[in-house]
């Protein structure tokens, strides 16, 4: 087996480079890859009507049409559905972290029976396609507004409660491995100052789990507020969310691209500005729950 020269051999340093170059390029290619629909939202969204219809989106923008960004809020209520995306996406991350800190919690800390059976039933639930159950949740709905009068369908309450069901599962998973990272020894020294279990867990263990409890609410306020299939059912009129709101840009007669985009462009900004503003806590959520100390 031929050998090459130690001239021509890469240092532990250069193969370092090499390999960061290399990982480098593929990561650019990736995050160049989840870009694109981004980059072409906003070019449309400047373009004109007829422009884009005749020629079709290009990579470069030729126009700049800002009035595509105020005609959009006069051609549909989409301040209304905005604001509905907000209370609804709000609430659902309030309760479902709420509980899930909870529950988290005591998988962390807490042995007792079924434990596992219990834990791989909440795991199993986010296996279910969600329009399995879109009936089902409907038919639920109905029968609790028929006999207990209470309405449900296209209600602030009704669409946060669905929401909050299939979040708070994906929630418990994601705080409960970030549980585990803060030492019991802490809890165990609060107590022997005289904190009960409850006062720990609020003083010690919750302030200290803010890391991952920002990056677990940042995901449930996505899902809720990019939510479609469950909204488009059971919240329509007053509750109607942004999500199928601006689904109304498609008319029977045409299709206004350019308001859609530009709508859709406005929308991503909170989300883009919560990312922002808690990026620390998010990437800290996100790594220091996947090592066990």
């Amino acid at each position: 087996m031929s050998v090459l020269p130690e001239e021509f051999q890469l240092s532990s340093t250069g193969r370092e480079l090499i390999a960061d170059a290399v990982a480098k390029f593929l990561l650019g290619i990736v995050l160049l890859f989840a870009l694109f629909p981004i980059w072409m939202m906003i070019i449309t969204s400047f373009n004109e009507r007829s422009q884009l219809l005749q020629s079709g989106v290009t990579l470069i923008p030729t126009t700049f049409h800002v009035e595509n960004y105020i005609n959009m809020w006069n051609r549909f209520p989409l301040v209304d559905y905005f604001l509905n995306s907000l209370i609804i996406s709000g609430a659902t991350t309030v309760i479902c972290l709420l509980v899930a800190s909870l529950a988290a919690y005591s998988f962390s800390r807490y042995d007792f029976p079924g434990k596992d059976l219990f834990g791989l039933t909440i795991l199993s639930t986010q296996m279910i396609p969600g329009v399995l159950i879109l009936i089902p949740m409907f038919m639920m709905f109905i029968t609790i507004q028929e006999r207990l009068m209470i309405d449900m369908v296209n209600t602030y309450h009704g669409i946060i409660f669905i929401y909050s069901t299939f979040t708070v599962p994906f929630a418990i998973w994601m705080l409960r491995g970030y549980f585990d990272t803060i030492p019991t020894a802490l809890e165990e020294a609060a107590r022997i100052d005289g904190c009960t279990r409850t006062q720990a867990l609020f003083y010690i263990v919750l302030p200290l789990a803010l890391p991952g409890i920002a990056a677990t609410g940042m995901f449930v306020f996505i899902i809720a507020f990019n939510e479609v299939l469950f909204a488009s059912v059971m919240a329509s009129d007053n509750v109607t969310p942004f999500a199928i709101g601006i689904q109304e840009f498609n008319t029977n007669t045409r299709t206004y691209w350019t308001e859609m985009m530009a709508a859709a462009t406005v929308s991503s900004v909170p989300l883009l500005l919560i990312f922002v503003l808690f990026q620390r806590q998010i990437v800290s959520g996100l790594t220091a729950g996947g090592v066990k100390q």
